[in-house]
């Protein structure tokens, strides 16, 4: 298309045309459109110069935007201008739930609602809240927005560096006198009055000034511009921008017969993010509201499992050095405290009382059915196998082991190259996801064991057995009698099968 414009210029023009470059021809092309421009004042085709004309348009821009521009440089009252843009497009059904959703709300709303009931209430309020700030209005919001950030940027626009050229001695408003203007070179302003196109294409007569006017109004708690005045700024702008006058000066002014503005298009979505955020927030209250529950249920079932005592078996992979990543905004171990109680557990119980327990039932036991016997006894023999298994994994974060040493070094340069943190994550990824797979090993192992001690614990019951056929027997070499052991042995696998899902939670 470049190329056909130049065969046309080319082709307009007459014999002395075949000596220009192609450049110089249509820079002639250019000049002669600003010649029969209706704002040709603006320009002084004899000495290439702006006319002082069009520094009285900037300056008469200027007056009128000031109070904006002065009440936009106040960082604090853009930010009340945006919550009044989104607030506009709130009704009171959307207030009262962003009210019920808000932290202290639910942290009020808990001290009478049970946990899982409150969840709930929150997640009906949440999708409440998604279903009524709907499309139409997240558009309106953001719409709005860049309408402000449209004159943000027109207003913010650097006027008293452009008009300086034009009068050396102009300061920024308040003005104490009408300024002086004299011509100067357009070379000069070529630059400046690119960047004024570039904001200024956006002011479009046909968006919804009105609103933005009231919204300034509001926040301001003054008038900064009235109506009939924007609507001639409006209006007066429109018509020198479309005139094309002011690309020709910039075209003319900087050599460049092609170029063209590029608009600054705002494009922010404040609605979207508005409503994330406030939905992330009611998330974290779920999560917090979850943990609590989580923790509670993690404390009584420790209780009914362990009777207290030390349950501290790991010595890398825990949940105390947690607190130094933590610090650091690392990733944290995961699974440590499910893997330490594992690890406690394995040698607090599989490996006593349940072992003792195993031996008399899979080694003296008559099972009528080999492949139940067979099932049970493999699943045990696989935890007396992971003891060693979880401790080589804990080794391995030694300072000397294969993760630790990496890890110890990554740490020492995190703090001056966060580019570490990914390295530091991916570790502590891979021995998470170890640890993960360990202990839905365990829960699986553990699973089939429980699920044999209560069929065997109805089975020991039954006037005529259908498992086991030598129960007298096995109850004789027994120090417990074997119904009592079996139930409780159930009893704790069951409770430390829930402990680990939680703690893989």
């Amino acid at each position: 298309m470049a190329e056909d414009l130049v065969d046309k210029v080319i082709n307009f023009f007459s014999g002395d045309s075949e000596k220009m470059s192609d450049k110089e021809v249509i820079l002639k092309q250019r000049l002669k459109e600003l010649g029969e421009n209706k704002y040709v004042k603006f320009y002084r085709l004899k000495t290439d110069e702006a006319d002082p004309s069009l520094a009285q348009f900037f300056y008469s821009l200027y007056k009128m935007i000031l109070p904006v521009r002065t009440f936009m440089k106040d960082t604090a009252k853009i930010t009340r201008l945006r919550q009044l843009v989104l607030e506009a497009y709130l009704d009171a059904s959307i207030v009262d739930l962003i009210k019920r959703l808000r932290p202290s709300e639910i942290e009020e709303r808990s001290k009478n609602t049970p946990p899982k009931e409150l969840t709930a209430e929150i997640r009906a309020d949440i999708e409440a809240l998604t279903e009524k700030f709907d499309s139409g209005r997240i558009n309106g919001v953001n719409r709005c927005h860049n309408l402000v950030m449209v004159v943000f940027q027109f207003v913010m626009f650097d006027y008293p560096a452009l008009l300086k050229y034009f009068d050396q001695n102009f300061t920024e408003g308040p003005f104490g006198g009408d300024a002086k203007f004299s011509q100067v070179k357009a070379s000069v302003i070529a630059k400046s009055v690119g960047e004024f196109l570039a904001v200024s294409q956006n002011i479009n007569p046909d968006s919804d000034w009105k609103t933005l006017i009231k919204l300034l109004r509001l926040c301001a708690g003054e008038e900064l511009v009235s109506d009939n005045q924007f609507a001639q700024l409006l209006l007066g702008l429109r018509d020198i921008v479309n005139s094309k006058v002011l690309e020709l000066i910039v075209q003319c002014g900087s050599m460049n017969p092609i170029w063209t503005c590029k608009p600054r298009i705002p494009d922010e979505h404040i609605a979207e993010a508005w409503l994330e955020s406030k939905i992330d927030k009611a998330q974290e209250c779920i999560d917090k509201i979850n943990t609590g529950e989580k923790n509670k249920q993690i404390s009584a079932l420790l209780k009914e499992i362990f009777y207290g005592g030390d349950l501290q078996r790991l010595d890398y992979y825990t949940v105390a050095r947690n607190d130094s990543l933590r610090k650091k905004e690392l990733a944290e171990f995961a699974y440590a405290e499910g893997l330490n109680y594992l690890s406690v557990f394995l040698s607090e119980y599989v490996e006593k009382d349940i072992h003792e327990l195993c031996d008399i039932l899979l080694i003296r036991g008559q099972w009528t059915n080999n492949s139940f016997s067979k099932e049970m006894s493999e699943a045990f023999h696989q935890m007396l196998a992971m003891p060693s298994v979880i401790s080589q994994l804990d080794e391995t974060l030694s300072d000397e082991g294969s993760n630790g040493s990496r890890l110890k070094a990554a740490l020492l340069r995190v703090d001056r190259d966060r580019t570490q943190a990914r390295y530091i994550e991916s570790i502590i990824n891979d021995v998470d996801d170890s640890a993960l797979e360990l202990l839905n090993t365990a829960v699986g192992h553990l699973t089939v064991i429980d699920k044999h001690l209560k069929n065997l614990g109805d089975d020991v019951q039954k006037k005529h057995p259908e498992l086991i056929i030598n129960w007298r027997e096995l109850n004789s070499v027994s120090k417990v009698p074997l119904l009592q052991q079996m139930a409780e042995n159930h009893g704790r696998l069951s409770s430390f099968i829930q402990l680990l899902q939680l703690c893989m939670q």
